[in-house]
């Protein structure tokens, strides 16, 4: 009998000192990752938001994704194809991928750039282009005759055109 107390008591000794360990132990498990300590959701939201959504060639996988990137903003890189204004440009597909060319309308004082130009061009993803309306989003005055062939066509609002060198 003597024996059987013994380990009785071993045996409570070491739950009285296992317990408090494990309950430590499982308040450290909240399911979450990362160090937002002490952040909000919105906050962490709003950090993984700011990245743009896609950084890259205007090639064969932005354009088969355009839909997805409508009302996002993007940083595409591509050749200058044509000038359409002070304002707007067109600019093309890689050599390897067979597609469209892509109107772009600057925002702000306009653009300075050359056909055949390597530009990366950051803006907003549009679809349908309607010229009273980008003329009222912009702010800008765009002449109707050179954006006759654009109309309800796929295009992008920048806000800011980069000439790469050469």
């Amino acid at each position: 009998m003597n024996t059987r107390k013994h380990m009785s008591r071993t045996r409570t000794l070491a739950l009285a000192g296992i317990i408090p360990l494990a309950a430590l132990g499982l308040t450290g498990c909240t399911g979450t990752s990362g160090s937002e300590e002490g952040a909000d959701v919105e906050d962490v939201v709003e950090q993984d938001s700011e990245a743009a959504p896609y950084n890259g060639a205007l090639d064969s996988e932005f354009y088969d994704a355009y839909q997805s990137y409508v009302g996002e903003e993007v940083t595409v890189s591509a050749d200058v194809n044509e000038i359409v204004s002070d304002a707007s440009f067109t600019i093309a597909g890689t050599d390897d991928t067979t597609v469209e060319a892509l109107l772009v309308v600057a925002e702000g004082d306009g653009v300075e750039v050359e056909p055949g130009a390597a530009v990366s061009v950051t803006g907003t993803v549009m679809e349908s282009f309607d010229l009273p309306t980008v003329e009222d989003d912009t702010g800008l005055d765009l002449e109707e005759d050179a954006y006759a062939d654009y109309d309800g066509e796929n295009y992008i609002v920048a806000s800011e055109v980069d000439v790469e060198d050469s």
